[in-house]
């Protein structure tokens, strides 16, 4: 089979006239450039050039393989394009999956800075239980979860790695006896109706392992599905809540306090999964260096 340095010699012949000028211009030795169209000639059955006083001639055979030849050159001139632009991250994609809440509250300051870094790469950012459950980890860069969520099953190839812990702190209505107040005890929240969002939440999951390491079984409570809902709710002043406290920070329109809690062994972990070094993509490295370092 002919390959693509054999056909481009044919057409640096043809275009400069000799072989010593398409050696130059292929920067080759004439040697490589006569094996070549030899390996093609050979290939083809026929002649496809005969030497001249002043150069050489492509035959018939030769110069009907030209047009294709030219068009070969024009599509790997544009491959070559597309590689270098990926190269400098001019063009590309990124595709993470995340929780909705790391979606919304984690993510968007990385991503900002990263498409102000690298505007011509497409990001495609699937949030929800729908897309975490159905995510083929080939098709994805980079999952982004809290807690305990049960991942995807996950090539060899994949770490998790922790990312971006918080402070939990209790969120209660504006007017409410524990708004503002610092060091609350455990006991004196257990006596106050709790909304929290669906098991599965890793500041659920958290407060609830404190809760049996005390001896604590909440009453009364409010069983929600996001961390909107939440909000929603003890705004309504239907109870108190627990969230990481950069949620709060962001939700400027929740009419809601918040409260430290006691001394305790709290925090809500966050992780994500990436292939290891060797695997990722430029792309998805620039990315994960950004939000390290942020």
């Amino acid at each position: 089979m002919a390959d693509d340095e054999q056909l481009l010699s044919l057409l640096a012949v043809a275009e400069h006239g000799s072989i010593s000028a398409a050696a130059e211009h292929l920067h080759r030795g004439q040697s490589a450039i006569s094996e070549r169209l030899r390996k093609l000639t050979e290939y083809v059955g026929e002649p496809l050039y005969a030497r001249e006083i002043n150069g050489v001639k492509l035959t018939q055979a030769g110069a009907a393989l030209l047009p294709d030849i030219e068009r070969l050159r024009r599509v790997m001139r544009d491959i070559d394009s597309v590689i270098a632009r990926r190269q400098r991250l001019m063009e590309g994609e990124l595709n993470i999956v995340s929780t909705s809440l790391i979606a919304n509250y984690y993510l968007p300051p990385f991503l900002t800075r990263y498409r102000q870094q690298y505007p011509g790469i497409n990001l495609y950012i699937k949030s929800g239980e729908r897309y975490w459950k159905d995510a083929a980890a080939g098709e994805v860069d980079v999952f982004f979860y809290e807690g305990d969520n049960d991942l995807p099953e996950l090539p060899d190839y994949f770490e998790n790695i922790p990312w971006l812990d918080n402070e939990i702190v209790v969120v209660t209505p504006l007017h409410h006896p524990l708004a503002g107040r610092k060091d609350v005890s455990f006991e004196e929240v257990e006596s106050y109706p709790i909304i929290w969002r669906e098991p599965g939440s890793a500041v659920r999951g958290a407060i609830e392992k404190e809760f049996v390491r005390r001896g604590i079984v909440p009453r009364h409570f409010i069983e929600v599905a996001d961390i909107e809902s939440v909000g929603t709710m003890i705004n309504a002043d239907l109870g108190i809540g627990f969230m990481s406290r950069r949620v709060v920070e962001q939700r400027s329109d929740w009419q809601v306090s918040t409260a430290t809690l006691e001394s305790h062994q709290m925090v809500c972990l966050n992780f994500m999964a990436a292939p290891q070094p060797e695997r990722r993509s430029k792309m998805l490295q620039k990315f994960l260096e950004l939000i390290q370092v942020m």
